[in-house]
């Protein structure tokens, strides 16, 4: 990995009674990915995103909008923005192996993003000892965290120097 980048996430690994200090990096960037802007044919310029009500089709603020869930053609229940931050889980910042399993079982249709896990300043010792334990005993671990605002189940593998851990899709 370059020097330079920034760590997406920073906690610590934990497995049994032993941890250490990790970071996260991102193993794939989004830097050079090309984006369009919707532009008016006729002046040139790039088109604002306006919402509009279905029924008086008057234009509607942001701060008059909010979330809902349909239940019947047309009826709502009003999500309040409190209720969804509520329901955002606590992060202790600790990434805790449950498992180990061979890696000939894994399956990697399963993932979703891959990130480099890496230690972060201390616990260079026990970052070692787990990634040289994994490569000769051919596993992979699996782990649960609360990563981005999701509880997420992990796989931790291990690939060249660093540790490589790929996010579960549901």
């Amino acid at each position: 990995m370059a020097t330079g980048h920034r760590s997406q996430w920073k906690g610590f690994l934990k497995f049994g009674e032993v941890s250490c200090g990790v970071a996260l990096y991102a193993a794939a960037s989004t830097s050079e990915r090309i984006t369009f802007n919707t532009i008016n044919k006729a002046s040139g310029n790039r088109v604002k995103r306006v919402f509009i009500d279905r029924e008086t089709e008057d234009p509607v603020p942001k701060e008059k909008q909010t979330k809902g869930f349909e239940i019947d053609n047309g009826q709502y229940i009003i999500i309040d923005p409190k209720e969804v931050a509520a329901t955002i889980p606590e992060s202790d910042k600790t990434l805790e192996i449950d498992a180990f399993i061979p890696c000939s079982e894994v399956d990697d249709v399963y993932f979703d993003k891959p990130y480099y896990l890496t230690p972060d300043k201390m616990g260079d010792d026990v970052f070692v000892a787990l990634r040289d334990g994994m490569k000769k005993s051919n596993v992979a671990a699996i782990a649960r965290a609360v990563l981005f605002r999701r509880v997420r189940t992990i796989l931790i593998r291990r690939r060249r120097r660093n540790l490589r851990e790929s996010a579960f899709t549901r």
